[in-house]
């Protein structure tokens, strides 16, 4: 992934903040990858709001704010905006697959941010000439 333009889904950063013991060690190699400029990290303006919902609903202004810095971060995580034309492409990938709309954008808007690489839990999604599904359980299983 080297070099490489890399979709982040939600799960690895919810995996990352939550610091969920089984998958915390990947989801943290992804950030630091992306801080270390070693791949060029990407998201959707979507995953920011998924991860705000838990912290909104529980007033918890403390995890609202380092969830808003943390995407502030000049040079970290490339936020991508979601046009009509990518709403489109969801539209048309989840007429085509199935599952949900809102991990059809995602997939969608990785798509359209020339994306090589998509990291995901979601196992809705496969492999394309276009772009690689990795899947954050293989990360754990290639782990040292």
């Amino acid at each position: 992934m080297r070099g490489q333009r890399v979709y982040i889904d939600a799960n690895y950063f919810i995996y990352f903040l939550a610091r969920l013991e089984i998958y915390f060690e990947a989801a943290a190699s992804v950030m630091r990858a992306c801080d270390a400029g070693e791949i060029i990290g990407m998201t959707g303006d979507a995953v920011i709001a998924e991860l705000l919902v838990k912290p909104y609903r529980n007033d918890d202004t403390v995890a609202i704010a380092g969830i808003k810095q943390l995407f502030a971060r000049e040079h970290f995580i490339k936020r991508l905006p979601h046009d009509f034309a990518t709403f489109d492409l969801a539209a048309e990938i989840r007429a085509k697959q199935g599952g949900k709309l809102i991990d059809a954008l995602h997939y969608a808007t990785a798509l359209k941010g020339g994306c090589r690489f998509f990291l995901s839990n979601d196992h809705g999604f496969k492999s394309t000439e276009r772009m690689e599904v990795v899947n954050i359980g293989k990360l754990v299983e290639e782990a040292p």
